[in-house]
């Protein structure tokens, strides 16, 4: 939220890049994680609806199963209800960054002295043509 658009830009950085390198071990993680809790909290459910209703091992597991799906259609819609104003939030924050990085990126092109700019361009049109000769070769 504080800093300048160059620390915010490299944070963003840092944080795909330690994501990237991480995915396949963060997601394993994440998945087994969610697959424990979820054992964990069945299991429960489980262990109260028997011993409170005496019920056999099928019905405890249909209950079980119609208390967790109202469970995540709780959930869900709490989410549904708070989505767009993260949304919002981000829009704003994302905006307010394109518009400081633009200004920043105006104030230098204004300020650069013109080897600087010439350098710039020629990079640029450089570039641009190895790319029109690779694609039409």
């Amino acid at each position: 939220m504080y800093g300048s658009v160059k620390q915010k830009v490299g944070f963003a950085a840092v944080m795909i890049g330690a994501f990237y390198l991480l995915s396949d071990m963060l997601l394993d993680l994440f998945i087994e994680f969610l697959h424990l809790g979820f054992e964990a909290l069945e299991f429960t459910l489980d262990v109260i609806i028997e011993h409170l209703f005496d019920t056999g091992r099928h019905a405890t597991q249909t209950v079980t199963f119609y208390v967790i799906l109202l469970f995540a259609a709780y959930f869900l819609f709490k989410l549904s209800r708070k989505v767009p104003e993260w949304y919002g939030v981000i829009k704003t924050e994302l905006s307010a960054v394109r518009h400081q990085f633009g200004a920043t990126a105006v104030n230098y092109w204004h300020m650069a002295p013109v080897n600087s700019l010439v350098k710039w361009w020629s990079v640029l049109l450089i570039g641009v043509s190895m790319l029109v000769w690779v694609l039409l070769a």
